[in-house]
């Protein structure tokens, strides 16, 4: 009779298969990775491109200059002409004819001014001056007298000459009263406070009653029928500006208007801030513009010198100079480059390049001169 069969037969026997399975496996995976790091390393035409591939570089078009630059300038106006008056006699406010604000005309009288004590000073000339005018009469008479009385041999030479140096300091007696007469007469005239030109009055300091000695002002004139706005000009605009340029002067308060001004004077020299003084006058009839005002001065300055613009990134700097990589074709030239203003993203160049010219963008340091180039889109410009 056979021996009954173990159930842990076929578990056996799968458990070998699957030992012999994995051995299997393990030698296969040594034998490639043996292989493997037997082949060679890969060859450079699988490594990056070499030194001698064209350079990859964005280019663009250099492009003139505009025929104009516009400046936009901040400025204070001021009227054409404004002056303190101060009262030249001394006195007591007796009356103002004006007060703030007043549009007047030149010689219109502005305020009157009581001066008793130069009242009294003017009386007492007039006395000295009758007075002199009394004793030239006298030494007149006498001097007449003298000479015929000399003639007949009454009286003596001595006496007639004695009498007619008499006349003559009685001559200049009346000269000296005559001359402060008109003196302290002229002042009287300054009782009369008045506009030495047609303008608004724009403070008025002292009171009704009020003493005056001349050393404070009165009234402060403007005439602001034109005004005037000083702005600097950069030095690398000076040569467009001159006398008879036309200007825009615009005020915040007066959103989208613009007043039509002209470049009157220039300083013709350079300051400390290397800029040019310049001053636009600017008509105001009718009073709308208001002296002391923030403005901005719009100036559209022509540009005299031919230049070209192009992106700043297209600038070399080295031992070299100025250059730029201008591109010809498929090949690289370096060239030196004379430069104008810097505008910020672009820059002038006076010389060395011409409209229609390309030019690469941010170039390395490693860049030479004929070196082949592979032209890329430019970078889209980040909003």
């Amino acid at each position: 009779m056979s021996k009954p069969t173990s159930k842990r037969t076929p578990a056996l026997l799968l458990g070998a298969t699957a030992l012999a399975l994995l051995a299997f496996t393990a030698i296969g995976l040594s034998t490639r990775l043996g292989a493997a790091s037997d082949k060679p390393e890969p060859a450079a035409a699988e490594a990056p491109a070499s030194a001698t591939d064209p350079l990859r570089l964005s280019v663009v078009d250099v492009v003139a200059a505009p025929a104009e630059t516009t400046l936009t300038l901040p400025g204070l106006l001021t009227p054409l002409q404004q002056t303190f008056i101060h009262p030249q006699a001394n006195g007591y406010v007796k009356r103002y004819l004006v007060d703030l604000g007043d549009m007047v005309k030149a010689g219109q009288v502005l305020a009157e001014i009581d001066t008793p004590t130069l009242d009294q000073e003017l009386l007492a000339a007039r006395a000295r001056m009758a007075q002199a005018e009394a004793q030239l009469a006298l030494a007149k008479a006498n001097d007449s007298r003298s000479q015929k009385m000399v003639a007949e041999g009454i009286v003596s030479q001595q006496r007639a000459d004695a009498d007619a140096t008499a006349a003559q300091a009685a001559v200049a007696d009346v000269g000296v009263a005559q001359a402060s007469l008109r003196a302290l007469s002229a002042q009287a005239g300054y009782k009369k406070v008045t506009a030495p030109f047609a303008g608004r009055i724009t403070s008025r300091s002292a009171e009704i009653g009020q003493l005056v000695d001349g050393s404070a002002a009165l009234f402060t004139l403007a005439d602001t029928s034109q005004l005037r706005v000083t702005v600097q000009v950069p030095q690398s605009n000076m040569r467009g500006v001159a006398a008879q340029l036309k200007a825009k002067v615009s005020l915040r308060e007066y959103p989208g208007e613009h007043f039509e001004g002209v470049v009157s004077r220039t300083a013709g020299a350079l300051d400390a801030a290397r800029t040019l003084t310049t001053e636009v006058r600017l008509p105001n009839p009718d009073g709308r513009l208001l002296a002391g005002a923030s403005v901005d001065v719009v100036l559209t300055v022509p540009n005299l010198a031919q230049a070209v613009l192009i992106p700043a990134n297209a600038l070399m700097v080295n031992s070299k100079g100025t250059q730029v990589a201008q591109v010809q074709g498929d090949v690289l030239k370096l060239v030196a480059v004379r430069l104008g203003r810097d505008l910020g993203k672009q820059i002038e160049v006076i010389e060395g390049l011409k409209a229609g010219d390309k030019v690469g963008l941010s170039p390395p340091d490693t860049v030479a001169d004929g070196q082949k180039v592979a032209v890329i889109p430019p970078k889209p410009a980040k909003t």
